[in-house]
């Protein structure tokens, strides 16, 4: 393959997966307007949240196709199903119809990240002089991208275009990144590969258990619905331990250390995810800004995860260690949001204060839950032990939407407050908890000093 048709399937690839990445934030800046429109204040988190549970139980699903069938089939797949979701959800009549269409469009988002990033780690091996590199370059780059420009860009076209926009601006852009792809790519089925049965009855029965159980926490007869969950789970983990090819790996689960960071790693995102969506929901419907507006606002929360993540990255460099960090981070996370219980006496300068606090709070759980995971495994165990962690963080961020719209009964800021503190606050105390029974690991056992 030449350098320049590598350079070309490369950029369709980031094409589609910034497609994805760009659509849950845009999205969370439009959803008052959505929800205004299509009558559905009551329904709102789960536009995001059933994007969010399908995108995430698919993710597997996908990375065991492209692992046997090559990625070109299964990316294409993805994108195609993807499109066709973003264009149903711009003809939604109404909010059961954008959420079953989002869900559509999620079947499709779990290729775009799993097989578009392994693509380009196909594209671009470790063992080249700059693959390394280049891979976390363009992970950073595409969630800096994601996360400061998906609000702007979902406030702009709500407040010129209409909403619908949001979703319409994918198709043009999709059509490409297929039509290159598709031209381009080569179809290389991945022969001598395993091709044993994949474990469709773990995906069924985990997305199951735990889609009834989010609507239990919505829902005024959620104790028998929970249990209906619960029931599916512990069918889920009695098949999971005689899979060849778990969904997830439960014996690693056995590991008091890797039990620990996965459960703080749900826990945090369940406390840090719902604040950018009730943040935006305030801004718009208690303070009166535009959907633009509301989008500049929440940014300080985006550039305090980004900032946080900066010196994370170097503290975990000089000493190694991730658990005190990720301890500091929980407090941040849970007295920032019991500050915002607060929002409606607090001033709009206090209000986005505790909203960087916050993003702060969250930053060390990006990478240092990830860290401590791989970590406290074997080697070979790693590439499972972050899928596992992997999907427990996807619905740990779905379990916090479900949880704040159970609090969300009205659009005020006292009970926008309330939603925030309760999830934050809950998620932030409890993944202190997880961080404490975690071993002080050094994740960086052969570094070398680091100069001042």
């Amino acid at each position: 393959m030449t350098e320049r048709r590598r350079l070309l399937i490369l950029l369709a690839t980031l094409a589609g997966v910034l497609l994805s990445a760009l659509d849950g934030t845009a999205t969370s800046t439009a959803m008052p307007k959505i929800a205004a429109q299509l009558h559905g204040e009551r329904s709102l988190t789960w536009v995001t949240t059933a994007y969010l549970l399908v995108s995430t139980v698919t993710i597997p699903v996908y990375g065991r196709l492209a692992d046997l069938h090559g990625r070109k089939i299964p990316l294409l797949a993805g994108l195609s199903l993807f499109l066709a979701g973003s264009g149903l959800c711009a003809l939604a009549g109404d909010m059961p119809q954008l959420i079953a269409f989002r869900v559509v469009q999620g079947l499709g988002a779990g290729a775009l990240l799993t097989v578009g990033m392994t693509l380009v780690r196909d594209l671009y091996p470790p063992e080249r002089s700059t693959g390394m590199m280049r891979m976390q370059t363009l992970l950073a780059g595409l969630m800096t991208v994601s996360l400061l420009g998906g609000p702007l860009e979902g406030g702009l076209l709500t407040d010129h275009l209409g909403w619908r926009w949001i979703f319409l601006v994918n198709l043009p852009i999709g059509a490409l990144t297929i039509g290159a792809l598709t031209v381009l790519l080569p179809h290389q089925p991945r022969a001598g590969r395993d091709t044993g049965r994949f474990d469709f009855a773990g995906v069924f029965l985990l997305t199951g258990a735990i889609s009834l159980m989010l609507v239990a926490l919505t829902n005024s007869l959620g104790v028998a619905v929970f249990a209906a969950g619960a029931v599916l789970l512990g069918a889920f983990v009695f098949v999971e331990r005689r899979a060849a090819v778990p969904i997830m790996p439960l014996r690693l689960f056995g590991r008091r250390d890797y039990s620990a960071v996965t459960a703080a790693g749900f826990l945090f995102t369940a406390a840090s995810l719902p604040a950018g969506l009730f943040l935006s929901l305030y801004f718009q419907q208690a303070r009166g800004f535009g959907a633009t507006e509301s989008g500049l606002m929440v940014l300080p929360l985006l550039a305090g995860m980004l900032a946080g993540n900066r010196v994370t990255a170097l503290l975990v460099l000089r000493t190694g260690r991730v658990k005190g960090l990720l301890a500091g981070g929980a407090v941040l996370v849970a007295a920032s949001s019991a500050v915002l219980a607060l929002i409606g006496v607090l001033p709009l300068w206090g209000t986005i204060f505790c909203a960087v606090l916050l993003g702060a709070g969250t930053a060390p759980a990006m990478g240092g839950v990830a860290i401590a995971a791989q970590m406290s495994v074997p080697r070979a165990d790693v590439g499972s032990a972050t899928a596992g962690l992997n999907l427990i963080k996807q619905f740990g961020g779905s379990a916090g939407l479900a949880l704040g719209q159970s609090v969300l009964v009205a659009a005020t800021a006292p009970v926008i407050g309330r939603a925030i503190a309760v999830v934050g606050v809950a998620g932030g105390v409890l993944a202190l908890g997880a961080v404490l029974v975690l071993s002080d690991l050094d994740v960086m056992p052969a570094r070398t000093s680091v100069p001042g």
